[in-house]
């Protein structure tokens, strides 16, 4: 279950009060540096909280001088601009060279590093557009996180991993290929907006994935306690948490777990397949009683002797008994 908080648990704490949404004005990339902080509590935020403004500071200003001051900026201008400040002047780019490097979803080390995910370089420029009152929102493209720039009735795709770039359909179409195989085609369905919980999501999963991949399970388990902070109503993230308490024989918690993904799942399959888990960790947490043996009946004649029965002992073994598999 979620870590039970105290009164020094401020960033589980504010994080909770953000998904709630008690700080309206704060953003995404704000989140994610309380994320990152869980896993190094003296951290100061407040030199990330600094950049992340100077990053929305430079950008108003670099919109100033695409414009030349003349008219409302169009997408292409704000696209530019974005260009020239976060990849450009800060030096922000995807980490090609070690993608799968767990450092690059947690946000402070992106921006110690200046690399990062897509999903994690797209909190910058989300931060940025929201502070410069932009339309911007994030794009659940699968398979790489993209980034949709809505200004002058025109919308542009742009693709944070690659410095910015804007892409048209047929770097889309290609995008999609690359993960999906050449048969896939774009679908309404690739373009789906993602809200800042699930943008914060999307970035612990890149952590969990990792950690799982690593066969670390219990930093797998305490990610998803972390989603389970802003997104407690998620029933995919209870299933997540009461298989991962399972595999590690916590079977108090993956009980609970489970009974609380049945609330929020109404799917027969899916409900009769928990139901039979639920089951099953009741049992082991709640044996039935062994009952007891019958009495032996009074003999009248001498025992025989268990060496004279036979002098063959007893093969105990069975093919799930360690001891009966040795070689």
């Amino acid at each position: 279950m979620p870590p039970v908080l105290n009164d020094a648990d401020s960033d589980r704490r504010w994080l909770i009060d953000y998904a709630r949404g008690q700080f309206p004005d704060a953003t995404a990339a704000e989140a994610a540096l309380r994320f990152a902080r869980l896993d190094d509590p003296a951290r100061d935020l407040a030199p990330y909280q600094t950049r992340l403004d100077d990053i929305a500071r430079d950008l108003e200003r670099t919109i100033a001088n695409v414009t030349g001051g003349a008219g409302d900026p169009d997408a292409r201008d704000l696209a530019t601009a974005l260009q020239e400040v976060i990849p450009g002047y800060h030096g922000f780019q995807g980490d090609g060279d070690n993608y799968d490097d767990i450092g690059n979803a947690s946000l402070m080390q992106v921006m110690d590093r200046k690399r990062g995910l897509p999903v994690a370089l797209s909190l910058l420029y989300l931060h940025a557009a929201a502070r410069c009152g932009i339309d911007m929102t994030g794009i659940d493209f699968p398979g790489h996180f993209l980034l949709r720039l809505q200004a002058g009735g025109e919308r542009v795709l742009i693709d944070p991993f690659h410095d910015g770039m804007v892409l048209g359909a047929a770097e889309l179409r290609e995008l999609l290929k690359a993960f999906h195989g050449l048969d896939a085609e774009l679908q309404p369905e690739h373009y789906r907006e993602a809200s800042d919980i699930a943008v914060l999501l999307r970035l612990q999963n890149n952590i969990k994935v990792r950690a799982m991949r690593n066969g670390n399970l219990d930093l797998a388990l305490d990610v998803v306690e972390r989603c389970l902070l802003i997104a407690p109503d998620h029933g995919g993230l209870w299933h997540q948490a009461g298989a991962l308490y399972a595999r590690v024989g916590r079977d108090k918690e993956a009980l609970e777990a489970f009974e609380k993904f049945l609330t929020f799942n109404q799917d027969p399959t899916h409900r009769q397949r928990i139901k039979i888990l639920i089951a099953e960790l009741t049992e082991r947490l709640h044996p039935a009683p062994t009952p007891p043996s019958p009495a032996m009946p009074v003999s009248l004649h001498p025992a025989k002797s268990p060496a004279r029965e036979s002098r063959t002992p007893p093969d105990d073994s069975s093919p799930d008994d360690p001891a009966g598999q040795d070689r």
